[in-house]
């Protein structure tokens, strides 16, 4: 997406000496695979209950936030894949193992014309290893069991072409490129996706300039419109999304918003990308989750979830958990709502004016509007505290702390401040609760996980999290 390209390459520009700098698609390609390897560690993590296993992994990651944010997404690959191993055993990986786990595959486009006939995929190794080749190592690619491609690279990176089904009579699909390695005994699987669009460029040349037609951007779905058709646009010109998008999908969708019906209501349950208008024809993406069977009579609570810097509106519908923060809100009925916040510390997405306008669409109780963010996320929730006094039933900090300029808004708001003892942001943590405590804040509770650090600590904490939000929204 435009918004996910642009502000990665500005990072990498002000991080990296000049003749140092990498490829910014090349780097995107190594950010997405680095996102799938984060929900594939995170899946393994909620098979395990066992104490001994998630121990072993969380040795691997200590230096994965510091590897992060040097935009060494290969290593930081590395110690994913070394901690999702040590989940399943104790054994060390072998050569053919690290091999298999390594290998990652980049489709030159995520965003395939109708009439394409195939795709090219490069394979490369995401991070070195010190072993030889295994010799039988072998990879596959298929977009169905009935063209599947066989190769066995004798170096990399290795390019081959994959057959793409016939889109028919749809005019768009959105589709898995299926890439597995087979080294010695090891079978490693993965999934890329990709998407036909029959008649993209017209399409969404058309609009573009629908959205520029209008005079001013009122609703949610014109916002929603002008922005998506920037980011597809990006999308089908070569930019590199940090996730799946079911492009094909979301382009029909805009479309579909151009009869000037509403398309976001309470009757159509699910997750969705949408825009939210600020005025003068600015915007906040989000990222929304809304449950079956809102009534307009009935208002429901809803959680803001403020993700942490480098991430994005995905990062608590995907991760944090594999996504258990939207797990909670279907169990009990509720609206999570998740805005972009980029990847700079730039301040607080604008949550009052977000929540003022999806209440106007949805049946929420906005007097119990609970927020709950991590790292970057916490300080931008407790500058949201400050901002917007007695608004919020119950806030959650996690992993992070936050500058307290006024401590009174906090005299009778019910906070939760969670931390590992093995995150680096302990001690931001432990000097936000003393600047509550010590500002006369009646309700804080903070609680320190041992063992656990910076990238593990929401999914941990959101039982407790959860349990402030039951208890004050009763």
């Amino acid at each position: 997406m435009v918004r996910v390209v642009t502000t990665l390459t500005a990072a990498i520009a002000l991080a990296t000496p000049v003749a140092a700098q990498p490829e910014p698609n090349a780097l995107l390609a190594q950010r997405y695979e680095l996102g799938q390897r984060v929900k594939r560690f995170e899946r393994e993590w909620e098979k395990q209950d066992g104490t001994a296993a998630r121990a072993r992994a969380l040795g691997h990651l200590s230096k994965l936030t510091q590897q992060f944010f040097a935009f060494q997404f290969g290593e930081a690959g590395r110690s994913l894949d070394l901690a999702t191993f040590a989940l399943t055993t104790d054994d060390e990986p072998s050569n053919a193992q690290l091999w298999a786990w390594s290998l990652y595959a980049v489709p030159e486009s995520r965003v395939l014309d109708g009439t394409a006939k195939e795709l090219t995929v490069t394979i490369a190794p995401l991070y070195a290893l010190k072993g030889e080749r295994p010799k039988n190592l072998e990879v596959q690619l298929w977009f169905t069991d009935k063209q599947l491609v066989t190769a066995r690279p004798d170096k990399f990176p290795h390019t081959v072409k994959v057959p793409l089904p016939a889109l028919g009579e749809f005019e768009g699909l959105d589709r898995k490129l299926y890439f597995m390695v087979e080294s010695g005994k090891e079978l490693r699987r993965s999934a890329v996706g990709v998407s036909q669009v029959a008649s993209a460029a017209p399409r969404l040349a058309a609009l573009k300039n629908a959205a520029g037609a209008w005079k001013s951007l009122d609703t949610i779905e014109q916002v929603t419109v002008r922005d998506r058709t920037e980011q597809l646009t990006s999308v089908a010109s070569g930019a590199l999304p940090e996730t799946d998008l079911p492009i094909a999908d979301l382009l029909k969708n805009a479309e579909s918003m151009l009869n000037g019906e509403p398309f976001f209501t309470p009757a159509k349950a699910g997750e969705f990308w949408l825009s939210v208008p600020l005025g003068e024809k600015k915007s906040a993406p989000c990222r929304v989750f809304v449950p079956r069977g809102l009534a307009p009579h009935k208002p429901v609570p809803v959680v803001f979830a403020l993700h942490g810097a480098g991430g994005s509106e995905n990062l608590f519908f995907e991760g944090y958990g594999a996504g258990h923060i939207v797990t909670e809100c279907r169990d009990r009925g509720w609206v999570l709502v998740a805005p972009h916040s980029g990847t700079a510390f730039t301040g607080a997405p604008p949550v009052a004016k977000i929540l003022d306008q999806l209440a106007t669409r949805y049946p929420l109780d906005t007097k119990r509007t609970f927020v709950v963010g991590h790292s970057m996320g916490a300080a931008q929730t407790v500058e949201l505290v400050q901002k917007h006094p007695g608004r919020f039933a119950a806030v959650a900090a996690l992993g992070g702390g936050g500058s307290v300029k006024d401590a009174k808004p906090f005299a009778e708001q019910p906070t939760f401040v969670g931390v590992g003892n093995k995150d680096f942001a302990l001690a931001a943590a432990r000097g936000l609760r003393k600047a509550l405590t010590d500002g006369g804040a009646k309700h804080v509770t903070y609680k320190e996980y041992a063992g656990v650090e910076h990238m593990v600590i929401v999914r941990t904490a959101l039982p407790d999290v959860f349990a402030l939000f039951d208890e004050r929204a009763k």
